[in-house]
């Protein structure tokens, strides 16, 4: 019974569970076409979200800001 819990957990003998996927690739144009369909994240559906390119962008503006 637990066993069956597990199931899909598992890719032949390989544990996905530990298994470093790498950075997800976001693309706000496919992001907001598939919205419709997504069931999570509202903040996502909407679009409401950094890419690491912009995100990089809007870090070194701040960083470059001077302090009052």
């Amino acid at each position: 019974m637990a066993l069956d819990s597990l199931k899909g957990l598992f890719l032949g003998r390989q544990d996905i569970i530990n298994v470093e996927l790498g950075e997800p690739k976001l693309d706000k144009a496919l992001t907001k076409r598939f919205s419709a369909r997504n069931r999570g994240s509202v903040r996502l559906s909407l679009g409401r979200y950094y890419t690491r390119q912009e995100w990089e962008q809007r870090r070194a503006e701040l960083v470059a800001k001077q302090l009052p």
